[in-house]
């Protein structure tokens, strides 16, 4: 999510056998310069599945794209940590 965006965007994975995270960079935001954005789409959250008759879960997959997100990041934070040491 941009902090430029009036709107949240949802990006929907169909395949939870194969899970990727599409545009990882996007992911995390600064919450002080979205905060309008973010209360905005969860306060939209009930309404958006209320008529959802779907009751799988897909916890698994979600908590693994969780994970994957946090892999890229602490990767990213780690290499900028290294060079900084380098420097």
């Amino acid at each position: 999510m941009q902090s430029s965006l009036t709107q949240p965007q949802m990006m929907v994975v169909t395949d939870l056998d194969d899970i990727f995270v599409p545009l990882p960079d996007d992911l995390l935001v600064n919450l002080s310069e979205s905060r309008l954005v973010v209360e905005a789409f969860l306060d939209s959250l009930p309404s958006m599945f209320q008529d959802n008759m779907n009751m799988e879960s897909a916890l698994g997959p979600a908590v693994k794209a969780a994970f994957m997100v946090m892999v890229c990041y602490s990767v990213s934070l780690l290499l900028t940590s290294f060079i900084h040491l380098l420097v």
